[in-house]
């Protein structure tokens, strides 16, 4: 199934035109909204079909909806009648609302951010996509004679493409908004369903072992009384025994309980200072407890202190850029959002296998990730070796992604670590009428989205 080429066929430019007369939006403007709902539909059925649910309701969807191909057949004469375009986005916004719960509004609101159009515009384009899209699915499901598994499977093989075909300006907030970062990195895959129904919609019950009937006590109500009783007395002499057991014991406790008083005090101070040594020391990265305790005003405490030899090796054995990270991190008035190259990171030509060394700046970064629970960083990748059957656009990204993925193998919440590929980077110079770009790039940066 080609998902793009049967797409782009209904939306044609006489569609386009009558779309935007009808949303009262200029031509150019909905055809990059249509053009990035449909990206964003797709993406969003992609990340349904991670799941059984999702694989069963989409399927169950196309059938009960009559998505075969026939909706969008006459699209150009439908959009005429206003009455019809109104039934055909009012069909598509129901549809997609039970597919993707709670999202209408939130994609409505990036495409009118990213198309530069009306919410409301947005809203009723979303409709007539979501139509489009599943009528496109539907028509390849009856043709190609496909159950649900099929469908999903045929879904995933779309992937690489959609990759290359979200612009630049879409893809982190599409990734961001409707959670397709294990999709894009290739982590994630089509759930599949248990065995095939002999009903529709209805597995077969695998046969299992018998099932026995709880048995239930058949005497009279005085017995049941009568033991009710013995258990509330039971229960009352047991209450009774850990009663007096609790105040034997607070009452030796309170003998000490003055001189620990200090004790307690100090621990309370310093629990969350050990914490952090736990990690640091698991972590290998050196952390400077000294500022969680409490320490007398003196004037030696108020000059500098020089790191100790231990902290110094330490950093100076992790790397570069284990340093730089510290040193911005340990800085409160550095902003978040610095950028940092990571010169150290190289991959093979035209592929996303690492070079030699760089597997250590990958372990640094997940270093730095561990020792630092709250921060989020997004990785940014160019590529300019792109070989043939792919583009430098998709060679970025799925470096980056590599990258992602030795992060998650390694502990890191892949919620933590966004992933952008941005091809060669090559962009018009500025105020430059020859038409002459900048040159292109072949790197990977790391920005720290949140301290």
């Amino acid at each position: 199934m080609n998902f793009f080429a049967a797409f782009n066929d209904i939306v044609t430019p006489d569609v386009i035109n009558k779309a935007a007369v009808f949303v009262e939006e200029s031509a150019p403007k909905t055809q990059k909204a249509i053009e990035g709902l449909g990206l964003t539909v797709l993406g969003g059925l992609l990340k349904r079909t991670t799941s059984e649910i999702g694989v069963n309701q989409l399927f169950n969807y196309i059938q009960k909806g009559n998505y075969d191909g026939s909706q969008t057949a006459g699209l150009s004469s439908a959009l005429k009648d206003p009455a019809q375009t109104n039934l055909l986005i009012a069909h598509g916004n129901d549809t997609i609302s039970h597919l993707l719960p709670a999202m209408k509004s939130s994609i409505a609101n990036m495409i009118s951010s990213y198309a530069g159009i009306r919410n409301s515009s947005a809203v009723s384009l979303l409709g007539l996509t979501s139509g489009i899209v599943l009528d496109v699915l539907g028509k390849q499901v009856r043709e190609q004679k496909m159950d649900a598994d099929g469908l999903a499977a045929a879904l995933f093989e779309q992937r690489e493409e959609f990759v290359q075909k979200v612009p630049e300006s879409l893809m982190p907030k599409l990734v961001e908004k409707l959670g397709l970062q294990q999709i894009v990195a290739g982590i994630a895959g089509p759930a599949r369903r248990g065995e095939p129904a002999a009903t529709p919609g209805r597995p077969i019950s695998a046969p299992g072992p018998a099932v026995t009937a709880p048995v239930y006590d058949t005497s009279s109500d005085s017995d049941n009384t009568n033991g009710l009783v013995g258990k509330i007395g039971i229960g009352l002499v047991l209450a009774a025994i850990i009663g007096a057991g609790a105040y034997m014991v607070y009452n030796n406790s309170r003998t000490g309980q003055t001189d620990d008083a200090s004790e307690v005090a100090e621990t309370t101070v310093t629990t969350d200072a050990g914490q952090a040594d736990t990690v640091a020391r698991s972590m290998a990265v050196p952390v400077d407890t000294s500022a969680m305790r409490t320490k007398p005003a003196t004037a030696s405490a108020v000059a500098p202190v020089a790191p100790s030899a231990a902290s110094t090796t330490a950093t100076a054995g992790a790397g570069t850029l284990t340093t730089a990270l510290n040193s911005y991190m340990a800085d409160i008035t550095a902003p978040k959002g610095r950028t940092f190259s990571l010169s150290a990171v190289s991959f093979q030509p035209g592929s996303t296998s690492l070079t030699p060394g760089s597997e250590t700046t990958v372990t640094e970064i997940a270093n730095f990730l561990k020792a630092n629970p709250a921060a989020q960083i997004r990785l940014v990748g160019y590529a300019n070796d792109a070989g043939a059957g792919t583009t430098n656009k998709a060679l970025s990204f799925k470096r980056v992604n590599t990258i992602k993925s030795m992060l998650v193998a390694q502990g890191i919440n892949y919620i933590r670590v966004d992933a952008v590929g941005l091809g060669t980077g090559s962009k018009p110079r500025p105020g430059d009428s020859t038409g002459t770009r900048t040159p292109s790039l072949r790197k990977i940066d790391m920005k720290v989205v949140y301290k």
